[in-house]
């Protein structure tokens, strides 16, 4: 018995025939799967019998084994409330349906499976088992084992397949479910909104009701209200930039008599004395014959009083330092991006994509002075302080010498950029200012020349309005207008105290005189050099000669304009409406070393290169700017764009191939290295003409030391000063310029080769002039 039970349970059945087995055949019964088997006594455990009875209030439960019955009390009789049952028969036959699809599915996969391996189930098919004798091949058995229909017949020779691909369907009524714990997901949350009484979140809600029914319906309900949107208090506050004095308080002791305690008391005034007349006013009485004049002369003594204070007021240094301050302060509010662009706070990155290099200017702030004696004055002359590049000095008064009307007056005015409003200091002369000039060795000393050929110093940190030195007859007897100023280094020995500087002015007749400052309210001059008139055809370009016979006014040229050398402080050149350059010695008087033409007309500016001390610029009335260099007598590039005289043109202090010109109407900027036949940006800056220009300079660094040493500076070059003929000031800004190079004069250098590589000879000169850059390749400004 248990052996058959064994037989059963298992999922392979085996059928042995022999034909000796005397015991006769029996009929054969259906076989049942033992998953079907356990499925129905599962279903049949279910169904059991009532073992219990409870009642819960109303509700009446009897249980069965496995089921429950639900049953209520209503108006006294009992009614069942017990859901009904899942037909179990259905769910079974819905079950074995879906057994046996799955296994059609499987059975049709096999004969797929069988086909594919037809080869290899006919060559295994010859292979006979050891069981019996049958001859079952390996892949029947694996389908038998996999599906539970192996048969071992060893008489018969006949194979079924059909029946041993038929597969027994899974009749087991269970699905294991495995349940496995999440991550908590809170989908719904409502808080509690009440406590218990007596906590402290109660009594905290009852005591802002309490207050709330006070302020509302209470007595708190009358209180006062205003009627602004915010009840706060306006508190005044003052920037950091308004320094004020604290003003103190104390108690001083000072000595009186017994009289003036006693007229204190008892309130007696003092007599008042009228046209010979004491008039006594006693405490307690009036006296009613006053006579009309004394109201009249007490209120002219007012008056008189009021306004000698005044005049002290202004003419006090505290108060002018004071209303300066003030004055600053507020023109900061309203050029405050003038002149955080003038102090280059926001620099271009070096690594932006979006840089652009159009050359563009724009005007960050004018300066505009006040008319003097209702005339309009054109910018004469423009420099900057050499300590301190916020004050520019502006000189007012005549630009061209052949105006038709010229002004009676003149001025300078030093100029704040922290107040671009109102000068720092004004200075009015009687006749029209041609030539100002800072110097570079003491920055507080301002050579001013005048249109009559006076010259004076003024100190600026001073604010007394009385100069220095002032030039006199006997030593200076020119009376042409001095056209420039110009400050030359002495060289002293070092055992005597060492004097103050002296400096050069060139007058519009060529004569040069050289002025020091002594212990005198008079300038010391003497004659430096004298002008004579070029015969023949001097060096440089050639200038064919008029037809007709000149004939000149004067025997000696018009000078224009004085430059220094920048290594030998010795040397100097003048300019003149000849078109030459002189170059001159102080150490040889009435004589000049060499002559070179340069334009068709007057020299009006001569630049030597920041980054070399021979190569120089020089422009003109002939429209062109031309580049030279010192030992070729002719010109390396020749810059031309519109047909107007050039009046100023300088080298960028940042880039050193880059240079910017002015002419009567607009600013040229050019760059040697990318073209030279056209400017690469022109911008017009005003409706009335251009005077002069300057670029804006910003110190560096300075060495203090016993002796007079000359102060270092860093030139930004993104900013330019122009003036024009209206007595406007613009201050520029350059914006979108290209990156500067690394290696300047290596720039500046391949840019000049470059551009004149088809002139052979030109090139084959160059070369021979060889290194023509400072030591060490750097810039001196």
């Amino acid at each position: 018995a248990s052996l058959d039970a064994d037989y059963k349970k298992k999922s392979v059945q085996v059928t042995q025939k022999f034909e000796d087995d005397p015991r006769p055949a029996k009929k054969s019964e259906p076989v049942i799967h033992s998953y079907n088997v356990e499925t129905l006594a599962h279903l049949q455990y279910r169904a059991g019998v009532k073992v219990s009875l409870r009642d819960l209030g109303n509700h009446r439960i009897q249980f069965q084994f496995h089921s429950f019955q639900i049953t209520e009390i209503i108006d006294g009789e009992e009614v069942d409330f017990t859901p009904k049952p899942l037909p179990n028969e259905s769910y079974v036959v819905q079950f074995m349906k879906f057994n046996l699809t799955f296994l059609h599915q499987m059975t049709n996969f096999s004969v797929v499976l069988g086909k594919s391996q037809g080869g290899r189930s006919r060559t295994r098919s010859s292979m006979r088992a050891g069981i019996g004798g049958n001859k079952k091949s390996i892949d029947d058995l694996i389908q038998g084992i996999i599906y539970e229909n192996i048969n071992f017949d060893p008489y018969s020779q006949k194979e079924s397949v059909e029946l041993s691909r038929q597969p027994r369907p899974y009749l087991k009524s269970f699905v294991k479910i495995t349940l496995r714990k999440t991550e908590f997901i809170e989908l719904h949350s409502q808080p509690q909104t009440t406590v218990a009484k007596g906590t402290p979140e109660a009594e905290e809600t009852e005591k802002d009701n309490r207050t709330y029914d006070y302020l509302t319906l209470g007595k708190g309900k009358i209180r006062r209200r205003a009627d602004n949107d915010a009840q706060t208090d306006t508190v005044l506050v003052t920037t950091r930039a308004v320094n004020t004095i604290m003003l103190t308080q104390a108690t001083v002791s000072s000595y009186v008599s017994n009289y003036e305690m006693y007229d204190t008391l008892n309130q007696v005034t003092k007599p008042v004395y009228s046209m010979g007349v004491v008039i006594k006013e006693t405490s307690g009485t009036q006296t009613d014959n006053v006579e009309a004049g004394v109201e009249e002369e007490e209120a002219v003594a007012e008056m008189d009083q009021l306004f000698n204070q005044k005049e002290r007021l202004l003419k006090s240094p505290e108060f002018r330092n004071a209303i300066m301050f003030m004055g600053r302060t507020l023109s900061s509010n309203t050029n405050e991006a003038g002149m955080r662009r003038f102090r280059n706070f926001n620099q271009v990155d070096r690594c932006a994509t979006d840089a652009e290099y159009t050359y563009s200017m724009s005007v960050l702030f004018r300066l505009i002075p006040e008319p003097s004696k209702d005339e309009r004055k054109a910018v004469s002359d423009i420099d900057f302080c050499r300590s301190n590049g916020d004050i520019l000095a502006v000189a007012y008064g005549l630009y061209s010498f052949s105006s038709q009307r010229v002004p009676t007056s003149g001025s300078v005015f030093l100029w704040s950029i922290k107040n671009p409003g109102e000068p720092e200091r004004a200075y009015y002369y009687d006749v029209p200012v041609t030539a100002i000039c800072f110097s570079p060795f003491l920055p507080s000393l301002l050579a001013i020349g005048m249109y009559d050929g006076s010259v004076e110093v003024r100190d600026v940190s001073s604010l007394q309005d009385v100069p220095i030195a002032v030039s006199q007859r006997s030593t200076s007897p020119g009376c042409s207008p001095v056209v420039c100023i110009r400050w030359i280094k002495q060289v002293n020995d070092g055992d005597e105290e060492a004097d103050i500087d002296p400096f050069l002015t060139l007058s519009e007749d060529g004569s040069v005189t050289r002025f020091r400052i002594i212990k005198s309210p008079y300038l010391l001059g003497f004659s430096q050099m004298t002008l004579e008139r070029i015969e023949g055809h001097p060096e440089g370009i050639y200038v064919a000669p008029s037809s007709r016979i000149p004939c000149e006014s004067n025997r000696r040229p018009q000078g224009l304009s004085l430059t220094p050398h920048p290594t030998q402080k010795d040397i100097y050149y003048i300019l003149t409406d000849e078109g030459c350059i002189h170059k001159c010695s102080i150490n040889y008087q009435h004589q000049y070393l060499e002559v070179l033409r340069c334009h068709d007309g007057g020299v009006t500016v001569m630049e030597f290169s920041p980054w070399s001390p021979k190569l120089f610029l020089t422009c003109g009335n002939d429209w062109y700017v031309r580049i030279w260099i010192d030992g070729i007598t002719r010109p390396l590039l020749e810059l031309l764009d519109d047909m107007t005289p050039v009046h100023w043109a300088k080298w960028s202090p940042t880039h050193s191939t880059i240079i910017v010109s002015i002419n009567r109407e607009s600013a040229n900027i050019w760059d040697i290295r990318r073209n030279i036949l056209r400017p690469m940006s022109k911008h017009k800056m005003d409706s009335s003409f251009n005077t002069v220009a300057r670029w804006v300079s910003f110190l560096f660094s300075l060495t203090f030391d016993l002796r007079p040493i000359p102060y270092r500076f860093s030139h930004c070059g993104k900013s330019l000063v122009i003036g024009n003929e209206r007595g406007n000031t613009l201050f520029n800004a350059i914006n979108n310029m290209p990156f500067s190079p690394h290696f300047q004069y290596d720039e500046l250098e391949k840019a000049i080769y470059k551009a004149i590589g088809n002139n052979h000879e030109l090139i084959m000169e160059l070369k021979s002039a060889g290194f023509f850059g400072y030591p060490n390749k750097k810039a001196v400004f």
